[in-house]
């Protein structure tokens, strides 16, 4: 059996953990300069809410494929 395939979707899955990562640290950043100038932050926080859901299942799904 072939054990790159198994390490190679893990090191890709917490790749994409990483960006989500950095993706909610940037949208955090963004909210709070956006609160700063008075505007509406409704939409950027329901996006935010969408990253860390995304982030949360495919930690999950990391977790569990690597317990396998």
């Amino acid at each position: 059996m072939d054990r790159r395939a198994p390490q190679d979707q893990l090191q890709q899955a917490e790749s994409q953990v990483q960006r989500l990562e950095a993706n909610i640290a940037f949208q955090q950043q963004m909210i709070a300069k956006l609160e700063l100038g008075g505007h509406d932050v409704r939409a950027a926080r329901m996006f935010l809410r969408r990253i860390k859901a995304q982030h949360s299942k495919l930690v999950a799904e990391r977790d569990l494929a690597n317990r396998s």
